[in-house]
């Protein structure tokens, strides 16, 4: 009788199994480090509308008259959007600034992404922190009161932009992220804190 057998297959099985556990292991690597495509999207409409630079708010407008891919939102008077893989995504000019919009929730409980998420993204491309999140009531599509938090940084072109994203019901709120601009107010408010953020670097 051949001894050397059961050893010779128990060595096949665990090199077998080993073979098998690292490719899970990297089958799930590769699903915890796997890019989030409606994130990416939400921020590159961002950055190519709302990031972009624009004198007045007449020439934001123009600007998404023109977008090839925007088209003017059915049921959200002088709201632009685009969708995605069925996801609708918005961008708003604003007399002070510029929106971009989605629901991070969809109706069958999908969540897009999170706070935590969009927050790394954003500090990830060059935004600048100007201090804690806020968390505030606000009303949701059905007008039932909700719990969001507010987060405001400097975006890379130096303007300052409010990040709302909510806690709660996330199906009946539209996440934004507005980008402040045309208020001399505001730049002025811009340069303090871009000025107070370098004297706290030094």
């Amino acid at each position: 009788m051949n001894k050397m057998l059961p050893i010779v297959a128990l060595c096949s099985a665990a090199i077998l199994t080993t073979i098998l556990l690292n490719g899970c292991d990297k089958t799930a690597s590769a699903n915890v480090q796997a890019p989030q495509p409606h994130l990416s999207t939400f921020l590159s409409l961002h950055n190519q509308y709302c990031e972009k630079k624009y004198d007045t708010p007449e020439s934001l407008q123009s600007s998404l008259d023109k977008a090839p891919e925007l088209a003017p939102a059915k049921d959200f008077n002088g709201v632009y959007e685009v969708h995605v893989n069925g996801i609708s995504f918005a961008v708003s000019p604003e007399e002070d600034g510029c929106t971009t919009d989605v629901m991070v929730q969809t109706s069958d409980n999908k969540e897009l992404f999170s706070f935590e998420d969009i927050n790394k993204a954003l500090l990830s491309v060059g935004y600048v922190e100007t201090g804690e999140p806020v968390s505030r009531k606000d009303l949701g599509t059905d007008q039932s009161e909700l719990t969001i938090i507010e987060k405001k940084y400097i975006s890379p072109k130096g303007e300052i932009t409010t990040l709302d994203f909510p806690l709660e019901k996330k199906d009946k709120y539209y996440m934004t992220l507005f980008a402040e601009k045309f208020s001399e107010a505001k730049r002025e408010t811009k340069e303090r804190i871009i000025q107070s953020l370098k004297m706290a670097s030094k």
